[in-house]
This record gives C-alpha cells, sequence and structure tokens, in this order.
C-alpha cells in the first residue's frame, strides 16, 4: 500500500494549471499504477480511496472513474467469494516469477517510413549474433532530435517481438527530458522486476540488489529490451543483461561511445530521411496526389523541413487538416528562416521541433552552446575546424575538442576530415540561440573573424596558384583580427584541394559579407576566386561573385575596384557567348583603368577585348586588339604581357590563314613566358604553336607541342581549357589517320565540358559521331 501513496503523492498537481504535456505524463503514471495495483493476481487489494484518488489524478471523465470502481469491487467481490469456500481461505494469487512475460512496447509509429538500409542492419545483427553468441547483443541507434530514433527501434521491436517469448521490456531513460530528471538504472530495474513479476518481498530493498536480482531474472531467457533516449552509457550498462539470447536496442541523441568501446555496442548513426522516403512520407500521410500532383512543390517542403521526420510529420500534419491548400502555400510559408520554427510546432512539446532541438541544446556544457550559437552565423553548407576555431576566436585544438562534443550529441555531422555542418532546421535553431543570448556587437566580431580567416586563407591559396595569372587582382590586405586561425597551405597542390573544398562556402561568404555590409571583405574575397572560378568553368559562380563584387565597389565608389569587377563580368559574358555584353562591360572596365592610371590593367583587358573579337570569328579587330595591347605592355616593359600580346596575335593570325607568318609571334611569346616563369603563358603558347604546326600540316611537330601544353594545365589546374587541348590533340590524331586515339582525346575533351555543361561540348560530340570507332 505504501507504494501506491507514494505514486498518489507523486501526481499531485502543482500550483497553477499544469500543461498537456504534464496532463499526459500524470495521466500514463496513474494509469499504469493502477493497472498494477487492481491486477487480481497480487496478494493484496488496496484500498478503494487510494485507486479513486488515483483515477482523479488522471483527469478522467466521470464514466471512466465508474470503470475503475466497478473493476474493484467486482475483484473485491472475488476475493470474498474465495474466502467463502470451505477450507480455502485466500489463495496466493502471486504470479510466480517463471510465467510472467512482460509485453511493454509502446504502440508503432502508424506513418513508419523507410529506414531500408538501417532496418537490414538490424536483421543481420539479430541473425548473425544470436543466439550462442557468447554475449548480449546491443544496438546503439544515434541521431539528432526528431530524426527518428524510437520510431525506428519500435517499428523493429514489434517486427521482431516473436523472436522473444520471454516478453519485451520498455523504459523510457529521458535522457533529454526537459520535464524530469533521466533515469537511473536502478529505478528502471525496480520497474522491470514488477513487470517480471518477481513478488515485492522478493526485492531487495538496495539498488545494487535490484540490479543483479534482474540481471539473473534474465539469465537464460530471450528477452528483447528497449532503452529509449538515454543520455550517456553510464545509464544503460547497468541494465544490460548477461544472456546471450537477449537484444539491447538504445536509442540517443549522444553517440555512447563508451557503450560502443566498452560493451562491444553495434553502432547505427541514423541521418534524415533520403529525399524518396521523404516523398513516402508525404504520400503516406497526405495521399498521393497533394505528392505527385505537386512533385515541385512537394520537394521544396521535404528541404524546408530538412528531411527531418518529425518537421516533415508536422507538415504534413498541417497540410492534411487543410486539404484544399496546396502544398505550394505551405512552402511558401516555412521559406522565411526565422519563422520557420513556429510553423513546425503541434502544440506538444514532443511535436515541436524548437522543443526537441532545445532539450540537446540544453544538455551542453556553455562552452559547446556558445560554439553551436556561433555556428549559426556561418554560411554554410559546411565549416572546417579551422574556420570554426577562427569563428570562435579559440585555439584549434579547443575548438576540436567542442566540435566532437557536438557531433557526439549529434548537434552536428562531421563530413570528411575536420569539416562538420547541421541541417537547416539546426542552424535556424542556433540563429535563433544567438539572437537570443548574444549582442549585435559579439555576432559583427564573430563574423569578421571568420571573413577574415576565409580571406587570408583565399589569398594565399591564390599565391601559391595564381600569383602569375592575369586575372589575380592586387590585393592589400589588413590585418587580420585576434583569434583568426588561416589554414596553413604550402604548395600549390595544396591549394587548388582547399579551393575544391572550400567552393560553395566562398560562394556563400561574399554573399554574407556583402549581406553585412563587410564590403571591403566583399571584394577582395571576390578578387581571390576569381581565377579559380575562371579556369575551372564555374561561370554562374564566377557571374555572382562579380556582381557582389561590383555592387561593393560603387558603394564604397573605389573607382580601380569597379574597374576589376567589370573586366571579370565581362570575361563571364565572353566565356559564354554573350559577347555583346562582354564588350560593354570590357569597354567600361577598359575606361576606369585608364582614369586610375593603370595602362597594365588596360592591355590586359585589352587583351579580353581581343578575344572576345575572335569568338565572333571576326580576326582582323581580334589581331588589332592585340597589337594595342602590346604597345601598352612594351610602354610599361611587362614581359609576362608582351608574351601574351604575341601569342594572342600568332593564334588569330593562324585562325585567319596565316599559320607561317603566325610562327615567329608564338616562339617570341614562349621565350618572354618561359624567362619570367609564367606557366600559364607557356601552356597557351605552346597549345598555339601545336595548332600552327597543325594548320602547316607538320603534325609530328604539333603533337609534342600539344602534349607538353597539358602537361602544364594539368599542373595548373585549369580545367576548362584542358578540355580545349584534349580537342587539338584528336584533331590531329585524325590527321594522322589514328582515328581511335583521336577519339580517346575527344573524349576526354567532351567529359570535361558536359562536367562543366559547356557549350562547346556539342561540336566535340559532333565530331565523336562524325567519326565511330569502326573497330567497336
Amino acid at each position: 500500500m505504501a507504494g501506491y501513496i507514494h505514486d498518489l503523492r507523486a501526481l499531485k498537481v502543482r500550483a497553477g494549471q499544469p500543461s498537456l504535456q504534464e496532463l499526459q505524463r500524470r495521466s500514463g503514471i496513474a494509469r499504469s499504477t493502477l493497472s498494477d495495483a487492481l491486477n487480481p493476481r497480487r496478494r493484496e487489494l488496496p484500498r478503494l480511496e487510494v485507486c479513486l484518488a488515483l483515477v482523479r489524478a488522471c483527469g478522467v471523465t466521470p464514466a471512466e472513474e465508474a470503470q475503475w470502481r466497478a473493476r474493484w469491487q467486482h475483484i473485491a467481490q472475488a476475493r470474498e467469494a474465495l474466502r467463502a469456500m470451505p477450507s480455502a481461505g485466500v489463495p496466493d494469487l502471486a504470479v510466480p516469477a517463471e510465467s510472467a512475460v512482460p509485453q511493454q512496447l509502446p504502440a508503432a509509429i502508424r506513418h513508419f517510413t523507410g529506414r531500408a538500409r538501417e532496418l537490414k542492419e538490424l536483421d543481420a545483427l539479430l541473425g548473425d549474433q544470436m543466439p550462442g553468441c557468447g554475449t548480449v547483443v546491443i544496438s546503439a541507434i544515434a541521431g539528432t532530435a526528431g530524426v527518428g530514433k524510437t520510431s525506428l527501434a519500435l517499428h523493429f521491436a514489434h517486427r521482431v517481438a516473436h523472436r522473444f517469448p520471454d516478453g519485451q521490456l520498455f523504459a523510457n531513460l529521458r535522457g533529454f527530458d526537459p520535464a524530469a530528471a533521466p533515469v537511473d538504472a536502478a529505478g528502471v530495474a525496480r520497474g522491470f522486476l514488477d513487470a517480471l513479476g518477481v513478488p515485492a518481498p522478493r526485492i531487495p530493498p538496495d539498488s545494487e540488489g535490484q540490479l543483479a536480482l534482474y540481471r539473473s531474472r534474465l539469465a537464460g531467457t530471450r528477452t528483447l529490451i528497449v532503452l529509449d533516449n538515454a543520455r550517456e552509457a553510464e545509464q544503460v550498462r547497468p541494465l544490460l543483461p548477461g544472456s546471450d539470447r537477449c537484444l539491447v536496442l538504445v536509442t540517443s541523441r549522444n553517440r555512447l561511445s563508451g557503450l560502443i568501446a566498452l560493451d562491444g555496442a553495434v553502432p547505427l548513426p541514423l541521418d534524415v530521411l533520403s529525399r524518396e522516403e521523404a516523398r513516402e512520407l508525404l504520400w503516406r500521410r497526405l495521399g498521393p496526389e497533394p505528392v505527385l500532383g505537386h512533385p515541385d512543390a512537394a520537394d521544396e517542403l521535404i528541404e524546408l523541413c530538412a528531411r527531418l521526420p518529425l518537421a516533415l510529420n508536422i507538415a504534413a500534419a498541417r497540410a492534411g487538416d487543410h486539404p484544399g491548400i496546396p502544398l505550394s502555400v505551405w512552402a511558401d510559408e516555412l521559406r522565411d528562416t526565422r519563422a520557420r520554427l513556429d510553423l513546425l510546432a503541434a502544440g506538444d512539446g514532443y511535436a515541436d521541433v524548437r522543443a526537441v532541438l532545445s532539450w540537446s541544446y540544453r544538455a551542453l556544457a556553455p562552452e559547446a552552446a556558445r560554439l553551436f550559437r556561433l555556428l549559426g552565423l556561418h554560411p554554410g553548407p559546411d565549416i572546417s575546424a579551422a574556420a570554426a576555431a577562427s569563428l570562435a576566436g579559440l585555439p584549434l585544438p579547443r575548438t576540436r575538442t567542442l566540435l566532437d562534443d557536438l557531433h557526439r550529441a549529434h548537434l552536428v555531422t562531421r563530413q570528411g576530415r575536420e569539416r562538420y555542418s547541421f541541417h537547416d532546421l539546426l542552424r535556424a535553431y542556433a540563429i535563433e540561440q544567438i539572437d537570443a543570448h548574444d549582442s549585435t556587437g559579439v555576432q559583427s566580431e564573430s563574423t569578421l573573424r571568420m571573413l577574415d580567416h576565409y580571406l587570408h586563407t583565399a589569398y594565399r591559396a591564390g599565391s601559391l596558384a595564381y600569383a602569375d595569372e592575369a586575372s589575380w587582382p592586387p590585393l592589400d590586405l589588413a590585418e587580420r583580427a585576434v583569434g583568426v586561425t588561416p589554414e596553413v597551405l604550402t604548395e600549390r597542390q595544396q591549394a587548388l584541394s582547399w579551393y575544391r573544398d572550400e567552393q560553395t562556402v566562398l560562394d556563400q561568404t561574399v554573399a554574407r559579407a556583402r549581406q553585412e555590409g563587410f564590403d571591403n571583405h566583399a571584394w577582395q574575397l571576390a578578387g581571390t576566386q576569381v581565377s579559380y572560378l575562371l579556369k575551372s568553368g564555374l561561370w554562374q559562380q564566377w557571374q555572382q561573385v562579380s556582381e557582389l563584387a561590383l555592387a561593393a565597389a560603387e558603394r564604397t565608389g573605389e573607382l580601380d575596384r569597379q574597374a576589376h569587377a567589370h573586366r571579370w563580368l565581362g570575361q563571364v559574358h565572353r566565356s559564354q557567348g554573350r559577347q555583346p555584353e562582354a564588350h560593354i562591360e570590357l569597354r567600361r572596365a577598359f575606361d576606369l583603368f585608364g582614369q586610375v592610371g593603370d595602362r597594365t590593367r588596360q592591355g590586359r583587358t585589352q587583351i579580353d577585348i581581343a578575344i572576345a573579337y575572335g569568338e565572333e570569328h571576326a580576326y582582323v579587330e581580334a589581331i588589332a586588339e592585340a597589337r594595342l595591347a602590346l604597345e601598352l605592355f612594351e610602354a610599361v616593359d611587362d614581359p609576362s604581357g608582351q608574351a601574351t600580346a604575341l601569342n594572342s596575335i600568332g593564334w588569330y593570325l593562324t585562325l585567319r590563314g596565316e599559320p607561317r607568318k603566325a610562327l615567329p609571334y608564338c616562339r617570341r611569346a614562349l621565350e618572354l613566358s618561359r624567362a619570367c616563369g609564367n606557366l600559364p603563358a607557356q601552356s597557351s603558347t605552346l597549345d598555339s604553336i601545336g595548332f600552327i604546326h597543325h594548320h602547316l600540316g607538320e603534325y609530328h611537330e604539333a603533337l609534342p607541342a600539344y602534349l607538353e601544353s597539358l602537361q602544364l594545365r594539368q599542373a595548373i589546374g585549369d580545367y576548362f581549357l584542358q578540355a580545349e587541348i584534349h580537342t587539338h590533340i584528336g584533331d590531329t590524331h585524325l590527321a594522322l589517320g589514328d582515328t581511335l586515339a583521336a577519339r580517346r582525346s575527344w573524349r576526354a575533351s567532351l567529359d570535361i565540358l558536359d562536367d562543366l555543361q559547356h557549350r562547346d561540348a556539342d561540336a566535340v560530340r559532333a565530331r565523336l559521331d562524325r567519326h565511330q570507332d569502326k573497330s567497336s
């Protein structure tokens, strides 16, 4: 009886109106207590008033209260009848321990979707290791809040429950519950002993004894145990049975590394749904018409919900309540990042994305929580450990430790070596938290450190890879802010790898700098990227950062920076075949460079104008512009520029049909570029020399020049021009009668051009179609 009175006291209503969540929690406790108390096989029948007090604590209807009263009276009458029987007395109605078969699994999730890979792994775990493997089988299902860990565990548990004839035990360990402290192992064990039918007098009073009895009771049984929402390994370890015929499923927002390392748990990380799984979830919730009839809106809704099952279920529930409203309307509402978390709430703490994310965030140590908030300032999609260190103004080793803490808590995801990301809903929550806890001054200082990190690292990378390029602009960097930790780059290939890794981040960072009013950083960050974007053929990104750079330069009124930005835009338009727009931008750049007295940049812009004319097959005009550029470079004694101009003259003379006249110009250009150590100019000139020999019918002289040019382009990392040289090599092989070799070179060119989605791909594809491989 004392146990029931304790439960009654625990259910007393505190001052004020309890929340719906609190009432549901109390109701669950009360109902469980009543079911246990009114078990007709128990030796003791509690007093009626205790039962009624427990019932009222649930907040149930009078009809349900009457049902509980009738149940108590029925059991009491049955006991009185037994006492009236001769020589009978009240029998021992306690259930023998051997016959108790607990079935504690909560209901499975109705709209469970996907997770085929994870279910296959769990099936394999069960099939390969049971029975008789010598140790208990444990699966640690870990993932971020709302990703569906409990749903997966329960779905699988119900699917295999028949294989565990000795029962199924379930406990919510409340590792991240906002309304209650985590449940300790002893408390769980005490409840499991009751479920296993162990009579109260046989249960030891101390926690160690209860845990030992629990493990003894499971010895030799085939029991399934689900331990949901664990906070740490120490909460789970005492509850692991010794029987190798049992299966334990543990879910947690933490990785539970100790359970994996010391107890042999098999980790099962759970990520957000795939796009196909997310579509299936919406289809199950809403039916086929809204999803299949409006696939674009459905896909946008899926991405705005970050493919997080909880968010998708909430969005689907809202859409299902208003079937006449198309999915595009819900997607429109969710586009507002600041309002997104408000919309993804269903009035219940467990069905509120913000609430469930907060439970993980509140469990962090203060320093890790600060780093999580600051990550919301980063534009994404991912961040290196060094960039995170600069953002936080912390030493790199300490930042690595904090990122590991966030990774274990599934608040960030590790993407390869020392790169981290989080989905958009976590980003939105981080932004909310930094707005709530950190001043605008703190945010501005952190943003400045982040921009300085990328600017100083990109400048180092560009200096290693592109310092001798005509497109590399003059940059006078200010001293970086205190706490900034640039990446350590020492050689060209390392620099190119860094550009590849950070390409999307850099694009977003320029936009963020412009948005936040850091115009100097916006222009300089754009300047450190243009050479890489040009060489890689990333036209759309190139145009975007050039437009941002121009807007920043116009805002500050600096004419030389405006000139550079107009030139970059002219190069983009020229490369994309938009020659009228190219001429406008390049002439504007030429004039602005003249206004600031930069004759070298005028010469380089004149070469761009020559190339634009060449793209239009206006070779006379192209040669004239190249000659004007040569005069400018000679006037300022710029041998590298002279080499570029001489090569341009030779190239367009060849295209005009005068290859023999062109050869001296290109030979002189090669001498100058080699003397200057200008690798890009050397490669371009060697390609021109190969082209001249080809047009003179000297194919065996053309090939070595082409191959040397290609090797230089590969070393430089100039992706687009490699395709052009492959095409020229293929043409020369064809002229020598080797169609197979020609096709190999054209195929290499086409692979690059298709990857870049370049307009020249069709011309190369036509070559392949005209010269089919007769040997195939």
